[in-house]
């Protein structure tokens, strides 16, 4: 028992620490606003001084806690499940979560999911796809899958329905969980942004726009966390279904 609360400190800790620059630079640029803005990068970047103070460090602690959520479900704090493929899948799956967390924040600041994000997660979906080539199918078929449904949305749509960013996101969490949990991701996604969007716009009694990318972030989350247990039960779900 001590030994795992000391290994889950040492996690809050070590993905705390991680999140650091992630609240940074979500600051940055969050303060340099959209794409289409004509600010000046260099200026706002020697005009942005990061403070523990900031509003973006919230990112910090939210990561720590994913970081502990997805290594204490992810292992089910038992020796036995302490495997270098399994911490290995652990601290990827980590890392990923500050990104999400960091562009989750931006995303609801300036509807704008950086790019920056998008390239370390699908960075770590290349070394996930890399370390376990056996299912290297499964990821490119991630990759493409849920991001293929958010383009033809964005296309038919003419982007009003779905940005750009989303589907990047996808295609690059989607190379990193393989493709079951990107599903998963999507339709978590999906219940998480039409119940709270919903809530918000009947409390606040206005229109808003929605910025998926946090709720996918969530869905992102969660499917680390609790993904094979989640895809378990469903599985289970439908044959007894087909059973009865």
């Amino acid at each position: 028992m001590l030994y795992n609360i000391v290994l889950c400190a040492a996690v809050f800790v070590a993905c705390g620490l991680a999140a650091v620059p992630a609240a940074a630079y979500s600051g940055y640029r969050v303060l340099l606003g959209p794409e289409e803005d004509e600010n000046d990068p260099v200026k706002i970047r020697k005009k942005y001084k990061w403070k523990i103070k900031s509003p973006e460090s919230f990112i910090i602690p939210v990561s720590a806690i994913c970081g502990v959520l997805i290594f204490a479900f992810g292992t089910g704090l038992s020796r036995e499940n302490y495997t270098a493929p399994v911490i290995f899948e652990i601290v990827l799956y980590c890392l990923a979560a500050i990104a999400l967390t960091g562009l989750s924040y931006v995303d609801i600041r300036i509807f704008e999911i950086p790019p920056l994000y998008d390239i370390i997660i699908a960075a770590l979906g290349v070394i996930r796809l890399l370390t376990d080539l056996d299912h290297f199918l499964d990821y490119l078929i991630g990759a493409v899958i849920v991001s293929g449904i958010f383009f033809l949305i964005a296309f038919f749509s003419k982007g009003r329905a779905m940005g750009g960013g989303d589907i990047k996101l996808m295609a690059a969490l989607g190379l990193l969980v393989g493709w079951k949990k990107i599903l998963l991701v999507m339709g978590l996604g999906a219940i998480l942004g039409s119940v709270i969007h919903s809530i918000i716009m009947a409390v606040s009694k206005k229109e808003h726009v929605l910025a998926f990318g946090p709720y996918l972030s969530a869905g992102g989350i969660l499917s680390m966390c609790f993904g094979d247990e989640l895809i378990r039960l469903y599985l289970d779900y439908l044959v007894s279904v087909s059973n009865s």
